[in-house]
């Protein structure tokens, strides 16, 4: 399989995922999620961010403190890709570019963490 399609693969897998947990969270409240649960929701919305408007600036709307509880909770789990990518946000040029490069990593370990934890 190729890079593309793992990225696609990834891609899928954000929204879908992102999918279910947006829908758990309007049913049963924002306590109900698990803490990868409350990561994946912050990726999801950061992807939304990233590749639909383009900016940051769109978190505001959709989940203001994303990148800060995503980067608490790669911290905690010692996802160090994620990491190392949510401490590039301060430049957002350079982070929407670092973004595509290593969003295929940086999901792959949240849902290797989602999956372990779930």
């Amino acid at each position: 399989m190729s890079a593309a399609n793992d990225a696609d693969d990834m891609e899928t897998w954000l929204l879908e995922a992102g999918d279910e947990i947006i829908g758990k969270r309007a049913a049963q409240g924002e306590a109900s999620l698990t803490p990868a649960e409350q990561a994946i929701h912050c990726m999801w919305a950061l992807d939304y961010a990233v590749r639909n408007a383009g900016s940051l600036d769109a978190l505001e709307d959709v989940h203001e403190t994303a990148i800060e509880d995503l980067a608490a909770f790669a911290r905690a789990q010692k996802i160090g890709v994620l990491s190392t990518l949510l401490d590039q946000t301060a430049d957002e040029e350079a982070f929407i570019d670092a973004y595509y490069e290593q969003f295929d990593a940086a999901c792959t370990a949240l849902k290797s963490r989602y999956e372990g934890l779930h």
